[in-house]
């Protein structure tokens, strides 16, 4: 009994580890795609600044502060959640160390 408690415990070790293995993966999946993101947005700010309207446009300037900073919102929220992604990892590693 003692021989196939000890089979038991090894068995659901390897499967714990396989499990963090496929998070940790999947969390370096979901880092890569935030990064695209961080990436799209970064280059939708570099167009505006480059079709930036001139002091006298108010409206389009206005419309175009707006976007900037909605832009600039969505890279702020990505970075939050890219500390999260490592975060995570941090833990899986640190828990299929043990």
């Amino acid at each position: 009994m003692s021989k196939k408690k000890t089979e038991d415990k090894e068995l659901i070790d390897m499967l714990l580890k396989l499990n963090i293995k496929y998070a940790i993966e999947d969390s370096n999946i979901n880092i890569r795609m935030i990064d695209n993101r961080i990436r799209f947005y970064q280059t939708l700010i570099e167009h505006l600044e480059d079709n930036k309207p001139l002091f006298f446009q108010k409206k389009k300037l206005i419309e175009y502060n707006n976007k900037k900073e909605e832009y600039e919102n969505k890279i702020y929220e990505l970075y939050t959640q890219l500390g999260q992604e490592v975060e995570l990892i941090d833990k899986l590693y640190s828990t299929s160390v043990k």
